[in-house]
Formats: C-alpha cells, structure tokens, sequence
C-alpha cells in the first residue's frame, strides 16, 4: 500500500520540478559567496516558478475536469433525461391513471423520440454541459487541493523509493473529506445551472415554460426571487455530499489495489516515459462503475426528492409547494418506498458509460497535457 496514490499526475509532476528547483536553490546557495548580488536574482526568479507551475498545473485540471464531465455527460443525455421524467412524472402528468412515464426503457424512449423527435432525447443537454463543466473541473480539483491539505505535497512522489518522507500513505478519512468538500463546493457554486436544467428537461413538448435557458433565468427570477434558483438545494447536498465521498473512495481504494495486485498485472499500462504504472482503460471503467454505482444506489431516493423540489415553482402555485420533508412523508404515503426509486433502472444503466467516460476522458487529457508539458 502506498506506492501509487489514486491521484492525477500532473500534481506528481509538480512535485518533481519542485524538486528539481530545491536542488538547484542548493547549488545556488554554495556559489552565492562567490558571487552574492548575481545569486541572489537567480533565486528571486527561480522562486517565482513553482508558483507559476502549480497555477498551469491547476489550469490544466481544470480543463481535464471540466472536459471530462461534458463529454460523458452528453453520451449519457439520452438515459439521463429518461431517469428524470421517470422521477417527476407523477407531478407534471395531467392523466391520474397513468402514475408512471412508461412502463420500459425501451417505451420511455420510444415515447420521447414520437413526441419530440430523436433530438428531444437531448432536451436540455446544453445547460446540462454548462452546468457540468465547472461542475467537474471544480470538483476534480477542490479534491485533490483538499488531499494536498490533508496530507501535503509528499503524497504525489510517492512512487519514488529512494525518499523515504514522499511515502505517505493516504488514508480513507482523507478521500472521504476531500469528497464531501468538492461535492459540497461544486454543487453551490453550479446549483442554478443544475435547477434550470431539470426544468428544460422536463418541460413537456408544446407546454413550454420556458424559451432557453436565459429565459428560464428570467422568469425564475422575476416570478420565485433569486431563492427560486436554489429550491431544493438542501436534498441536492444530501445527494452530492455522500455521491461524491463514496465515488472517491471507491474509486481511489480499488485503482491502488488494482496496481498493487499481480492479479490485474496484464490489465496495468507502463508510461514509457517514467517507467510508471497506470491502469488501464479497462481497470478505469471498472474502478470507474463500481464507485458510481455504489454512490447511485445510495443516493438515489435523496436525488428523486431534489428532482421534484427543484420543479415545483414550475409547476404549482406558491401556497401549493411543499418542503423537503414533507415531500419525503408525500412520496412515501402515495407510493411507498418504491416511489424513491422511480427511473432507478435508467440511472444505473448509465453509470457505466458515464462514469467510465469520465474518468477515461480525464485521465486521457491528463496525459496528453503532460506530454505537451
């Protein structure tokens, strides 16, 4: 345990030329009483590039995060917008015999494509990449900036033998922390993307609340106040919160066991460059859907209740809404248990190529950029 961490390399990269420098500021130190005034330049400028590195390095996670988010996102429209319209159905229906959107997946989708076309299967998808690419790109590095914390910079050379103080072991505590904080922190700052999104995706095909997405803005603003564009906020954190501390953990756990163990030896890939090892594609996508289906069938019944309290300024006057928890009593009294789990079968159908996507676009992107470093 601890000789490869779960965590991206451009940070191990940073960690090398940081080293690289503090040599360099060494050998700069013996010859500064030779020459004191020359030196003492050289440092100033040689001081100023490990900043200047962390902020590219960050730049690029940044980049990688959000890329990864919105490519994997729009492969996954389709099955996303299904598992929504399961969720609300029961509220926007105007048929009471009808409590469910469609009986299958295959007549959920049929039953879309005849009303709106083949398109319509990506009804909201634009603000769904607007609202995902900040949203993972800060997710992604919030993460690691916490674990940076939690466990400083030596973390990321742990690869290199000869330095006893890089092995630092991270600990399940510490993606846990860092998980809940990036989801935490993501959510809030992308959270009105994310309420303007449900409601375009669920608007119902010549019943149009809304023209676009600024036009949502407006009207949301001007008919609930500003405090429209955070309705069921709090169900949202109950689900990013644990959603991403599982998926991190997850995820981080098996991809250390995954390159420890000689049992997925044939799975592992060797940068040819460092002499490194890194999984797969095909231990990414396990690693990958085994975190996001673990967090999806823990956080599901929390995401149906979000679902239909972000929509309900929509849909009902203001003296007609209701809170989080009575919203939870209301489900349970008319459907039960099974009622949280409403378009449970299309959200865990799409956590494989959605969070194998992800995580292979990123990790990907990652290293391209490095190669460019």
């Amino acid at each position: 345990m601890g000789r490869q961490s779960p965590e991206p390399l451009v940070r191990r990269f940073t960690h090398r030329q940081e080293e690289h420098e503090h040599d360099g500021h060494q050998q700069m130190s013996q010859h500064h009483q030779r020459q004191p005034l020359e030196t003492s330049s050289k440092q100033i400028s040689s001081e100023s590039r490990p900043t200047e590195s962390r902020a590219i390095e960050a730049l690029k996670q940044l980049f990688c995060g959000g890329m990864a988010g919105s490519v994997a996102k729009t492969v996954t429209a389709p099955l996303s917008r299904l598992t929504i319209l399961y969720q609300v159905h029961p509220m926007v229906t105007t048929k009471e015999h009808r409590p469910k959107f469609s009986m299958t997946i295959h007549g959920g989708i049929s039953k879309i494509i005849e009303r709106g076309g083949i398109l319509s299967l990506w009804k909201g998808n634009g603000t769904s990449v607007l609202h995902r690419f900040p949203f993972s790109a800060i997710n992604f590095y919030v993460y690691e900036g916490v674990l940076d914390l939690l466990n400083g910079p030596q973390r990321l050379s742990d690869d290199d033998e000869d330095n006893d103080t890089s092995d630092v072991e991270i600990s399940t505590f510490s993606r846990l922390f860092a998980g809940a904080a990036a989801g935490t922190t993501a959510c809030v700052a992308c959270y009105p993307l994310d309420l303007v999104r449900t409601r375009l995706t669920t608007q119902l095909e010549n019943k149009e609340s809304y023209r676009g997405i600024s036009d949502a803005f407006v009207k949301i603003i001007r008919n609930e106040g500003f405090s429209g564009l955070y309705a069921g906020l709090g169900p949202t954190l109950m689900v990013a919160v644990p959603n991403f501390s599982i998926s991190w953990v997850v995820y981080g756990s098996l991809k250390e066991y995954a390159l420890e163990d000689e049992l997925f030896y044939n799975l592992r890939k060797v940068d040819t460059d460092t002499g490194e090892e890194k999984l797969g594609f095909q231990l990414t996508l396990m690693c990958g859907a085994a975190s996001g289906t673990l967090s999806t069938l823990v956080t599901f019944p929390f995401d149906t209740v979000r679902r239909r309290m972000q929509i309900q300024g929509q849909h009902f006057a203001p003296e007609e809404r209701i809170s989080g928890a009575q919203m939870i009593r209301s489900l349970l009294k008319k459907d039960g248990i099974k009622g949280f789990y409403r378009g449970l079968t299309p959200e865990v159908l799409k956590v494989i190529p959605m969070v194998g996507t992800m995580f292979t676009v990123y990790e990907f992107l990652k290293d391209q950029l490095l190669t460019t470093s």
